[in-house]
């Protein structure tokens, strides 16, 4: 008891950090109006785990430990929904509590505060805590790692970059960062080790489902170069969102360049690097991704504050540095709000659906188009209708397979990849032969989308 009251007292200002942003984050939890796409994913994903197939949905390329821990919350009689939003809202806080944890054994106590404060700060990275999604959760199993990293638990460190990479695939980054950072073979031979003992037991699950441990991975890649194209961004977009996320993000450069310099703090800066450059070579871009390297950005904004501050004696130019952070913090917010007004003016489109869809049996087969049509039912989807991606072949495979019980179709869910210019008319193809085979319950139009509910009927 000692010890801990030692320690707290010690370590007061991050507990106090993280305990207003969890304060803050549960104040706003019910902004979250409706559920995003890949979160209705992950829920019927883990309903689908945990009835052994009798209740959900499943997606091959999706990684795993999100859905579990979203099925367990579902199995154990939780609202997954809300309970998943605070869970997460946990990690994001276990987020801030790791960035300082790791910032304060590679530099002060002042560079790891603020880096902490600048991330709980960050818009991006306040906002999505509670929308369900992977990058949050990841994020905190790949900064576990290293911490132990750091720590010379290169085994544990191994284990827990394999959790986050089951997670989220795009973790492999920044264990492969730290892997080039290490020179001492032993020390990567037991990461390599921990690595593989994680990420063993889905590989051999892979291999008897699919006849080919690797095939979820190569069935995402293939998946993001055929989908986000409302999110293809030019090379400029990450520099000039930064910036409305915190003006102050480009400190990081001259932080990246003494961190380089230096053998401890050199993995971080490798992360980054992998991660940003990545990032902003792909075509899809959103400020999501971002978060899984804000914690690495911040601890670079933040070394070279203090570097800067340490190396000047100049009292002005001190405290018009402390202004300037504190303008940064004060527009951060401002920006934190945007994005809570964005989110509160869209509307669920699905309602009329999600309420048809739970007045169907529950041993109907059903085909949907979108995952959040089934989010809140227990009920098995038989079909997804827009997995992988629409397209000629994939009207095609619709047409031929055995028709289900129902049919759960909005239009724009269907969508159309940039380079097919056949694929409206396939759409239009397949919509007539839907309405030639079966029975038409429910027509509505909502945002220039087709929302239909076709019925199998007997004769």
């Amino acid at each position: 008891m000692i010890a801990v009251n030692k320690h707290l007292k010690k370590n007061k200002f991050i507990y106090v950090i993280i305990f207003l942003f969890f304060l803050a984050k549960l104040l706003t939890i019910q902004s979250y109006g409706n559920i995003w796409w890949d979160s209705a994913v992950y829920i019927g994903m883990g309903k689908y785990i945990y009835s052994i197939g009798n209740a959900g949905l499943w997606e091959s390329s999706r990684p795993i430990v999100w859905p579990l821990m979203l099925g367990f919350l579902w199995k154990t009689g939780f609202d997954a929904v809300l309970l998943g939003r605070l869970v997460e809202i946990v990690f994001g806080s276990l987020c801030i509590l790791l960035t300082y944890i790791i910032g304060k054994k590679l530099f002060k106590e002042k560079t790891a505060l603020l880096s902490s404060i600048f991330l709980a700060l960050s818009p991006t990275f306040f906002f999505f805590n509670g929308v369900m999604l992977t990058e949050i959760i990841s994020t905190v199993f790949s900064l576990s790692a290293i911490y132990f990293f750091i720590n010379k638990k290169h085994l544990a460190s191994g284990m827990f970059f394999g959790i986050a990479f089951m997670t989220r695939y795009l973790q492999l980054f920044v264990f492969v960062a730290i892997i080039v950072s290490v020179f001492n073979i032993k020390n990567i031979k037991k990461m390599l080790l921990g690595f593989v003992i994680a990420i063993t037991p889905l590989l051999v699950i892979n291999q008897i489902i699919y006849n080919n441990a690797l095939f979820p991975f190569f069935e995402q890649i293939a998946i993001s170069g055929n989908s986000g194209w409302f999110n293809h961004q030019p090379l400029s977009f990450y520099f000039i969102e930064l910036f409305k996320e915190n003006f102050l993000y480009l400190l990081f450069i001259p932080g990246l360049i003494l961190m380089l310099k230096n053998t401890n703090k050199k993995p971080i800066a490798l992360a980054f690097t992998m991660l940003f450059i990545f990032f902003n070579l792909i075509k899809q871009k959103e400020m999501r991704f971002l978060i899984i390297l804000l914690s690495y950005m911040y601890l670079m904004v933040s070394y070279s504050f203090f570097y800067a501050l340490n190396n000047s004696k100049d009292k002005i130019f001190k405290n018009c540095l402390a202004v300037i952070v504190i303008t940064s913090f004060a527009l951060s917010l401002f920006n934190t709000y945007n994005y809570y007004k964005n989110e509160s003016n869209k509307n669920n489109q699905y309602t009329i659906l999600q309420s048809e869809f739970g007045k169907i049996g529950d041993n109907a087969r059903v085909w949907i188009s979108n995952p959040l049509i089934s989010v809140f039912s227990n009920k098995k989807i038989e079909h997804l209708m827009y997995y992988p991606f629409f397209d000629e072949k994939k009207k095609e495979e619709l047409v031929l397979k055995e028709k289900p019980n129902y049919i759960f179709l909005d239009t724009c869910d269907l969508a159309c990849r940039l380079q097919d210019k056949n694929c409206e008319n396939s759409k239009m193809q397949l919509l007539e032969y839907f309405k030639k085979e079966l029975k038409i319950i429910h027509y509505s139009e909502i945002n220039r989308c087709k929302q239909i509910i076709f019925l199998k009927t007997t004769s």
